[in-house]
Order: structure tokens, then C-alpha cells, then sequence
């Protein structure tokens, strides 16, 4: 679009056409949300496992964050690295992934520091992936419902707008691969998001 208009960078014209463009990609976003919602209703998410390496997958997803957020933010990657094949649909984890992250980064306005952490548990046979912020956090009481759909953290906040259907669809994704999902936190401190894969 920008550069079929070839519009100067600083003119109010190209300003303009960034807004839309950020406004399209939001109703593109809810959109397939709303489509996998009605999917998942219906009982026709499709998961595609194959075997994948779970550490390309997160690295790809960090790599799409850093490169999509224009603000600084610093990721840091911790724990064992799960460089193993594990059987999954890669679209749909990286889907998570994304998903996590970009929770992390907005509700942490003052800090922009996000904590990905792989542990491999060889006795349960399965492999845990925690996503940890230092925002705004979410209060006990409220930590149950964070999965559920249409739900927000901040209800009352303009500052956090959302329809609040991505961790829904998030926890859909994991239950089809017989994992779990869930979350730890305390307000104004952080919140870590967590989900595990079974090995095999």
C-alpha cells in the first residue's frame, strides 16, 4: 500500500495510511480469533501434529515479537532447551507463543523485560514452557477466569483494549495436544503463563 502511494515518510498522508494499515491487521487478528472460537464451538479446530523441534518454534515466535513491537523490549531465553522433536502442530504453538508474548509485553507499560523458560521433565514425560512478565499482574481471585472466553484482565482499563478471546483459543490449542495451561501471579509484580506438551 505505502509504496504503491510512494508517500514521504514524514507527510500526514503516510501517517494516516500506517494508522489504517494497524487497524486492518487488528480486525484481521479478531477476525480469525472470532473464526477459531466458532470453530472450537463446533468442535472443528484442526490440529495438524507432526514432529517439530520445540525450540526452532520458540525461537521463531521471540523472533516474530521483537521484530513486530516497536517499542525495546528484551526477551531472555532460560532453562533447558527443549531441542527435541516433539509431536505438535507448529502453527498453532507458535500461536501460543505469540500470544503469551504479546500479553506480556502489554500488560508490562513500565517494563518491557519478558522471561521465556523451557524445563524438560523426563520423569512426567513432558515439557513445560513459562512466559514471565513484571506488569501489572492479576489478582487471585480473577486467575481462574483468564482462560475463559471473552474474558480481560483489566475490564475497566481503556488502556488494555481487547476482546480477550486469544487466551481461550490458546488454552483450546494445548488441551488438544493433552497439555495444560495456567497461570502464577501477584499484582504489580508480574504474571508467568505457562503451558506443557507432553514428549510423545
Amino acid at each position: 500500500m505505502e509504496r504503491k502511494l510512494k508517500l514521504d515518510k514524514e507527510s500526514p498522508e503516510a501517517g494516516f495510511v500506517t494508522k489504517v494499515q494497524g487497524q486492518i491487521e487488528k480486525l484481521n487478528t479478531l477476525i480469525t480469533d472470532l473464526l477459531d472460537v466458532s470453530k472450537i464451538e463446533n468442535g472443528k479446530l484442526k490440529i495438524n501434529k507432526k514432529p517439530v523441534n520445540l525450540e526452532s518454534v520458540i525461537s521463531n515466535a521471540i523472533e516474530t515479537i521483537l521484530q513486530t513491537h516497536e517499542q525495546q523490549v528484551k526477551i531472555e531465553r532460560h532453562g533447558t532447551k527443549p531441542d527435541i522433536l516433539i509431536p505438535l502442530d507448529e502453527i498453532r504453538i507458535e500461536q501460543v507463543l505469540i500470544n503469551f508474548l504479546t500479553n506480556a509485553i502489554k500488560y508490562s507499560p513500565n517494563n518491557n523485560q519478558v522471561i521465556v523458560t523451557t524445563f524438560v521433565d523426563h520423569e512426567a514425560q513432558e515439557v513445560r514452557v513459562n512466559v514471565t512478565d513484571f506488569g501489572i499482574g492479576i489478582p487471585d481471585f480473577k486467575q481462574d477466569a483468564v482462560f475463559k472466553k471473552f474474558y480481560r484482565v483489566e475490564e475497566s482499563s481503556l488502556q488494555f483494549q481487547g476482546m480477550g478471546i486469544g487466551l481461550f483459543i490458546c488454552a483450546e490449542i494445548i488441551k488438544q495436544h493433552h497439555g495444560s495451561v495456567g497461570v502464577s501471579s501477584i499484582v504489580d509484580e508480574g504474571s508467568t503463563f505457562y503451558f506443557t506438551l507432553p514428549l510423545n
